[in-house]
């Protein structure tokens, strides 16, 4: 039996290799990558009629799979709207990647690149931060016949949306959501912890700022962090400062709370007093699923 499953196994691979066929040859190192590389930096340094010279009259140009069959004096339209709107600009491979260029056996020279584009849109304020993957065809005459791009073009929307002025939603200076922020704090000074669990979401996530930006603790970290605290905790007051503010954000059918906040507490039996600024975002059961606290450690040294 093992003897036939080693046979088996040994056919499969002649199979397998037998089945490879050689259909080109790979080039880290081509005079169409030099090509592709001296038509970038003539688009960083917003020379059109350079760039544009690196392709055939007519191209067909692919953004994301959507096919656009153009003139090669449309390129020029590009390098000039990035000459006159952004600044910094620099084209660099988005390492660790690096071209290659493909010759096939059939269907000629094709070449692969992956690029960052980084500038500023300083009308804005936006950063620019692009990775754009690009292949390229070439006839006779090593002009470019076809671009294949594929990028994320979401920063090109912001950049349209940032000129304009648009609502996002309401501010409340009264909500119901405000309360129970009051009250979940209210039972932190109370020590009472049911009843301060019983305004969160169980999922919840506590970040500090402390802590990295990436870094949260869940509710049950949360929760038997303070209870632990509470068993030494002498008396604790919240005084609220200014007024909080609940705000629904239409664009994410969500609402938050931010309030701000002096602390007043005992450490080492000296009194202590300090800021804290508080985000409670709510879900849709209305219960916090979301906390950031920020604060000073300096107040605790």
């Amino acid at each position: 039996m093992k003897k036939s499953v080693l046979l088996l196994v040994f056919a499969f691979f002649v199979v397998s290799v037998s089945a490879q066929t050689k259909n080109g040859t790979v080039f880290s190192e081509h005079a169409k990558i030099d090509a592709t590389k001296a038509m970038w930096t003539a688009f960083q340094n917003g020379e059109a009629e350079i760039f544009t010279s690196h392709f055939a009259d007519s191209v067909y140009r692919f953004i994301n799979d959507k096919m656009f069959h153009i003139p090669k004096e449309r390129f020029a339209g590009n390098v000039e709207w990035w000459a006159n709107n952004m600044t910094n600009l620099k084209i660099d491979d988005a390492k660790p990647a690096s071209p290659d260029a493909i010759e096939y056996e059939k269907g000629g020279t094709w070449v692969q690149d992956w690029l960052r584009f980084t500038a500023v849109h300083p009308k804005t304020g936006i950063n620019i931060d692009l990775a754009m993957h690009n292949l390229y065809s070439f006839n006779e005459e090593g002009k470019i016949t076809s671009i294949h791009q594929y990028f994320n073009d979401a920063v090109f929307e912001d950049i349209a949306n940032s000129q304009t002025t648009k609502e996002n939603g309401k501010v409340y200076i009264n909500h119901p959501y405000i309360n129970k922020v009051r009250k979940a704090l209210n039972a932190f000074a109370a020590k009472d912890i049911d009843a301060w669990a019983s305004y969160f979401n169980p999922k919840a996530r506590f970040w500090y700022s402390t802590m990295q930006t990436d870094e949260f603790k869940t509710f049950e970290e949360s929760k038997a962090r303070l209870t632990k605290q509470f068993e030494t905790q002498g008396e604790v007051k919240f005084e609220q400062e200014g007024y909080p503010d609940c705000v629904y954000y239409a664009i994410s059918d969500s609402y938050s709370v931010y309030s701000w906040w002096t602390f007043h507490g005992t450490k080492d039996d000296k009194k202590v007093k300090y800021p804290l600024m508080f985000t409670h975002n709510f879900d849709k059961d209305g219960k916090i699923n979301q906390v950031f606290i920020y604060f000073s450690t300096n107040h605790m040294e």
